[in-house]
């Protein structure tokens, strides 16, 4: 079998991704995932506290960003400076490589099966990256 053109679009999106890693180093790609655990967090928990404050559905949704901002950009400050004082270059950048290659290996994979699942784009059926990926997986 042979790897049709959306198997070209998840290896694209994860060499973009290690590339993104590579100049990033693991230490910016470990803040980066920890801020967007921070900031999913504080939404997630913090929702009912702006609910129960602001009336405006708008408002809700700017305080509900605003938080989310100011969460991930705490998370991803103390992470970034700890992680890059523990591991020097060019440790930092081959690590940042390799993380950022794998998650976006994974998060290419997913969006391909989302849509696929959701019906909005069927050529993910005839991949067979998502293909070998899913004999593994289940």
């Amino acid at each position: 079998m042979q790897f049709a053109t959306v198997d070209y679009v998840i290896l694209a999106a994860t060499l973009v991704a290690a590339v993104f890693g590579l100049f990033g180093g693991f230490s910016g790609a470990l803040a980066f995932l920890a801020g967007v655990g921070a900031a999913a967090a504080s939404v997630r928990f913090g929702w009912g506290a702006l609910e129960s404050r602001i009336g405006s559905p708008w408002l809700l949704g700017l305080a509900a960003l605003a938080m989310a901002l100011v969460a991930f950009g705490i998370a991803r400050l103390i992470v970034k400076k700890t992680v890059h004082k523990m591991l020097a270059q060019p440790g930092d950048a081959i690590f940042g490589f390799l993380v950022s290659a794998v998650s976006g290996f994974a998060l290419s994979v997913s969006a391909v099966y989302a849509l696929n699942r959701l019906g909005l784009w069927e050529s993910g059926e005839e991949s067979l990256i998502l293909n070998v990926v899913l004999s593994f997986v289940g």
